[in-house]
């Protein structure tokens, strides 16, 4: 099971709530990461072997370019309650086959 690292976009309670369901989760908060560019956290995730989760739009980081990571989960939080983020992310993550460069979206 992959390691996930969420950014500080995204809300603890979801971070709590993956950790629920048995998926192993840390976050910015905890890392003391928090203030870091789009850059670092791919780079700090990257570094470790973590799949990055993020609310921001990292996509322009990584869609189309050679830079190597372990997967990258966007979801859109706009509309949505903590119980559907973390259903759609749970999925996304129970789904996914080999992550490494993947990018997903939940």
């Amino acid at each position: 099971m992959r390691q996930v690292y969420a950014d500080e976009s995204v809300w603890m309670p979801v971070v709590e709530g993956l950790r629920r369901r048995g998926w192993t989760v840390t976050s910015a908060m905890e890392e003391e990461t928090v203030g870091a560019s789009d850059e670092e956290h791919l780079e700090y995730a990257t570094e470790r072997g973590w799949v990055l989760l993020t609310y921001d739009d990292f996509l322009s980081l990584v869609d189309g370019t050679e830079i190597g990571h372990a997967g990258v989960i966007y979801v859109s939080q706009h509309g949505k309650d903590v119980g559907e983020l973390v259903r759609r992310i749970d999925g996304t993550l129970d789904d996914a086959q080999g992550l490494d460069g993947e990018i997903l979206y939940a």
